[in-house]
């Protein structure tokens, strides 16, 4: 069995020489399987072992005795231990969550938790690859698209899967041979929730009366879509970032370049456009992408409300994903920018302000983030601040004066993002609208001796 896991990590990646791993371990099988797994490889890869183990309150005793079960493992073969108790199901009404969903977001948090903690830089999971068929077919069942169809990716992000090949018969067989012990929740064999229903009598249903082997059927079904899925995401994340501007609070996206899309692209993108603010597309349904969808085609300032918090407005042409709960409370009044050096803004943004000579000017690759200003010209401290009542531009290459809100509506800057973007000014007077225009008082000309280079710092690829 070894040799057909390290064929898995290898193919798809998974782990490198020298990988800090965090591992997700309940005491189960599977991931006392790959725990040892792990170990045999240790040496070879020289890997740093680390199990975390979450107990979800809602087996009492039972659930305590699993906890210990898997530290006196873990001492065993000094491998670093780490326990969280959470109230699985307290969790899940705060958060208006199903207890199964409630609980995988109380492990995911503990195993990223551990791996800041820790250093690491990945996560095994020991889903194999009957989790594949069961998830698959519970999405089919919930209603899902090709995603979907994909059930577990192998790899996400810092998450690997390497069991995901594994049937949950090969790893008894491996268990056994090795002579390793390993604990049973009796939960698992309950038919209260959907996914052990399927687990118990559906799978075996199809296997009975159709003569197939269902998991390894619908494992090859989810390796092909995963393939087209892959390619898919890839072509949409390069329309998404055409069309959009974006945060980690909101996202804006052009209305008529959405029309102009298959309708396969434009439901990817709304779920992009969710997924940046939340972090992931759960609870997001059909129905929600679908009402999103039909919202361009009313009237300005209509919205809809998505799952966790999130809205969407129509403003102009743009739809608008947002957190209900954003506010600019807890962000600097105005930061004055160091010159030269690097401002660290909060929400206001991270800025790197420079003086430079004409031939440095040549070698610089300018767009919406960086701009140049006279320094001669400049007559105050440079502030960095969100836009205030008397705010004024003379904007590049246009005409005479105009006030903030004469700006953003000749632009058709929606109301809703207006107070969210950046200025840097002087006084009332605005030199950069950032992600927009600057300022004609201020520009580099022919006679300019002394040259500002400011540059905002996107972090983790954010944009405004």
């Amino acid at each position: 069995m070894i040799d057909s896991f390290e064929k898995t990590i290898k193919e798809y990646k998974m782990i490198e020489k020298g990988d800090k791993i965090v591992i997700g371990l309940s005491g189960g099988p599977d991931s006392v399987c790959l725990l040892n797994l792990l170990l045999e490889l240790k040496g070879k890869h020289e890997l740093k072992l680390y199990a975390v183990h979450v107990n979800h309150m809602l087996r009492g005793a039972d659930a305590d005795s699993d906890a210990l079960f898997v530290e006196k493992v873990c001492k065993g073969i000094d491998v670093p231990f780490f326990l969280f108790k959470k109230d699985v199901r307290k969790y899940a009404k705060e958060k208006g969550l199903s207890e199964e969903a409630a609980g995988r977001e109380i492990r995911y948090n503990a195993f990223n938790e551990v791996l800041k903690k820790v250093g690491g830089n990945k996560i095994a999971i020991a889903h194999n690859k009957n989790d594949v068929a069961e998830t698959i077919l519970l999405n089919i069942l919930r209603g899902a698209g090709t995603a979907g169809l994909v059930g577990i990716k192998p790899v996400n992000g810092c998450i690997i899967r390497p069991l995901i090949r594994t049937t949950r018969d090969e790893i008894l067989d491996y268990l056994t041979s090795k002579d390793l012990e390993y604990v049973i929740d009796a939960t698992n064999k309950e038919d209260v929730y959907r996914r052990n229903r399927i687990r118990l009598k559906l799978i075996p249903f199809i296997e009975e009366n159709f003569d197939i082997d269902i998991v390894e059927n619908l494992y090859r079904t989810s390796q092909i879509v995963l393939d087209d899925e892959d390619y898919l995401n890839e072509e949409c994340e390069k329309i998404f970032k055409k069309i959009s501007i974006f945060n980690k609070e909101s996202v804006m996206l052009d209305i008529c370049e959405i029309k102009k899309l298959h309708d396969s692209l434009k439901k990817r993108l709304i779920r992009m456009a969710y997924k940046v603010i939340r972090g992931d597309t759960n609870e997001l349904t059909f129905k929600h992408v679908e009402d999103v969808l039909n919202l361009m085609d009313k009237q300005t300032s209509s919205k809809i409300d998505l799952p966790f918090e999130i809205e969407v407005i129509k403003s102009y042409n743009n739809l608008i994903f947002r957190k209900k709960t954003f506010n600019e409370k807890n962000s600097p009044i105005e930061v004055q920018l160091n010159i030269p050096g690097i401002t660290d803004g909060g929400c206001l943004g991270t800025y790197k302000a420079e003086i430079i000579d004409r031939e440095s000017v040549e070698k610089l690759n300018l767009g919406k983030y960086h701009k140049l200003f006279d320094m001669d010209l400049l007559d105050g401290d440079i502030t960095v601040r969100y836009r205030r009542i008397g705010d004024y531009i003379s904007p590049l290459n246009m005409k005479g004066t105009k006030t903030l809100k004469e700006y953003f509506i000749d632009e058709k800057i929606p109301r809703e993002m207006r107070d969210k973007i950046p200025l840097l000014t002087i006084g009332s007077s605005v030199l950069w609208i950032v992600g927009y225009r600057m300022s004609d008082k201020y520009k580099v000309n022919e006679g300019t001796k002394k040259i500002l280079s400011i540059q905002y710092i996107k972090r983790n690829k954010e944009e405004i």
